[in-house]
């Protein structure tokens, strides 16, 4: 599995037994798989990789849209994760169709608001798009007024609204590829 790189980041793929291990909350086994430059951060959100720790091995065809750890080129530090929900759906929208991915993401605190989720977005998106997908798809709650600023920034197009079962009310946009 190849990593994707944009000019700051590299957002590598978390290999099955580095799912494992976040699963576990074993630190060493994560810096030796994931990158040495990995804080406590990367386990707040241990259930999504429980999750998708479980989708790979159902459909390994998921591989290579489950989590990336999210990294500074510079340094190797980990600043966050981020994954696509499912392996590539298709898609009808305004007449059109195509395939798409939902992804979502978190850049842990101290590198909010520096530009990294949008470079983080663009890049996925390249490596989205030369695998044939035309769409990426963001769910984002009403309220949440930073990924609303991103999404403004990238120039998507709501698209509808739903309920989910753990985050509650969320629009949902489309991301053109």
């Amino acid at each position: 599995m190849i990593d994707i790189e944009t000019p700051r980041l590299t957002l590598r793929l978390v290999p099955l037994a580095g799912l494992v291990a976040t699963v576990g909350r074993d630190m060493p086994a994560c810096r030796r798989m994931i990158g040495t430059q990995l804080t406590e951060d990367w386990f707040e959100d241990s259930w999504v990789a429980d999750l998708r720790l479980k989708q790979w091995k159902v459909d390994p065809g998921y591989a290579p849209w489950s989590i990336r750890a999210i990294c500074l080129r510079s340094s190797g530090t980990v600043i966050g994760h981020m994954n696509a929900h499912a392996s590539p759906e298709l898609h009808t929208q305004d007449g059109e169709s195509g395939s798409l991915v939902e992804i979502g993401y978190t850049i842990f605190a101290p590198w909010r608001r520096q530009g990294y989720a949008y470079e983080m977005v663009r890049g996925y998106g390249q490596f989205a798009s030369a695998r044939g997908l035309r769409w990426l798809r963001l769910s984002i709650a009403p309220g949440n007024e930073a990924s609303l600023a991103l999404a403004r920034k990238l120039g998507v197009r709501m698209i509808g609204s739903q309920i989910d079962e753990i985050d509650g009310p969320e629009d949902i946009y489309l991301l053109d590829l």
